[in-house]
């Protein structure tokens, strides 16, 4: 009986300390994958996160570190894994408020992605449109300059795309067909830029 009762003491004091070892570990890991964003492993904080999310699945770091990969994979124009990581966070953390601020930064990432002039008129359009939802979704949303701007950019770019589709078409002859795409210029605006080495894959 006394051996009993001196164990239980033992093993209570056992158990205060297993929180504060994992505490630790769950700190070295967050802390790991911040070091590996300053020194630019982006690989090694992505495997820092999963890390962290296998063994501390309710850290409460996974929060900040989605935000963080979101915003160093951005800064890195890797774009496909910068929208997961801002998915990520706005599925499982963000509060109504931050809505509309998760959705601005997709839109934005579309648009930072869409790199080649003249190329893949569909993804503009996409773009056009995701902007038209976003106004229509959050009238009263404070990145509406923000979203307007890009609009009217990618606008612009649709109806430079246009002009070159008509200008090809009636070059082929083939009227009718350059009469869907004809557009109007707005006077004194400026066509997308286009690297002069690009320019020769243009029409």
């Amino acid at each position: 009986m006394r051996k009993i009762l001196f164990l239980i003491p033992l093993f209570f004091l056992a158990c205060s300390h297993q929180p504060n070892k994992n505490s630790h570990n769950e700190l070295k890991i967050h802390q790991q994958l911040r070091k590996d964003i300053q020194n630019y492993y982006l690989d090694n904080a992505d495997d820092d996160l999963m890390n962290l999310e296998a063994e501390f699945p309710s850290s409460p770091y996974i929060k900040s570190d989605l935000l963080i990969l979101y915003l160093a994979h951005l800064k890195n124009e890797d774009y496909i894994l910068a929208k997961f990581y801002l998915n990520q966070y706005e599925k499982r953390f963000a509060s109504a408020a931050e809505i509309p601020w998760c959705e601005y930064q997709k839109i934005k990432i579309d648009f930072l992605s869409y790199k080649n002039a003249y190329t893949n008129q569909k993804k503009i359009l996409d773009l056009m449109n995701e902007c038209k939802n976003y106004k229509l979704n959050y009238p009263n949303s404070t990145f509406l300059p923000e979203i307007n701007t890009i609009y009217i950019k990618s606008l612009l770019t649709n109806k430079y795309l246009d002009d070159k589709i008509y200008k090809l078409y009636k070059k082929l002859g083939k009227n009718k067909a350059a009469q869907k795409y004809k557009t109007n210029i707005p006077k004194n605006s400026r066509p997308p830029y286009v690297p002069w080495y690009k320019k020769l894959f243009y029409w």
